[in-house]
């Protein structure tokens, strides 16, 4: 029979092969993985703050209250006794935020249209704590963002004057 042994390696040197070759393939795509992964936790541009859902400390997705405090108060120029007020306003938003997020029973469009609601809850306390000024910046603040979110809904970037969206002052 050295006939069949020269035909067919032995069942050592296959698995040798076919094990190098899974090692090689992993290695390959855990390199892209992490180069992917890199890339996407790069501050993007434009994300100045003003995003603040988006890119905030470098993660995706929704930022904590904290996040949000600290980002309003460099915005706004908060005193301390406004952040205090705003502190649990921002957390029970958070909250209500993620559990809607997490919620698989419901559509998404029902979900998005909830959270909706939830921020201009949050926003109409918010604008009670600051005084005319701080409301004015936070309004134009909101506007930037709803604009910019339009813009990512349809797809495109946005172009100056591009669809009637920005506001002349």
């Amino acid at each position: 029979m050295p006939n069949s042994a020269t035909r067919r390696p032995s069942g050592r040197s296959q698995s040798a092969v076919l094990l190098s070759m899974i090692f090689a393939v992993l290695v390959l795509l855990s390199t892209g993985l992490t180069t992917a992964i890199a890339q996407d936790t790069q501050e993007q541009p434009g994300a100045s703050g003003q995003e603040m859902g988006h890119h905030m400390g470098g993660r995706r997705g929704m930022p904590s209250a904290d996040d949000q405090l600290k980002h309003l108060s460099t915005m706004l120029n908060l005193s301390d006794d406004q952040q205090a007020k705003l502190k649990p306003i921002l957390e029970d938003q958070h909250k209500q935020m993620q559990q809607l997020w997490n919620d698989n029973l419901m559509s998404r469009q029902d979900r998005f249209s909830k959270m909706r609601e939830l921020r201009e809850n949050a926003d109409t306390q918010i604008k009670g704590v600051l005084n005319d000024d701080q409301q004015k910046k936070f309004d134009q603040m909101r506007e930037e963002q709803r604009s910019h979110m339009r813009h990512r809904m349809s797809g495109g970037n946005p172009q100056p004057g591009g669809d009637g969206s920005d506001k002349q002052e």
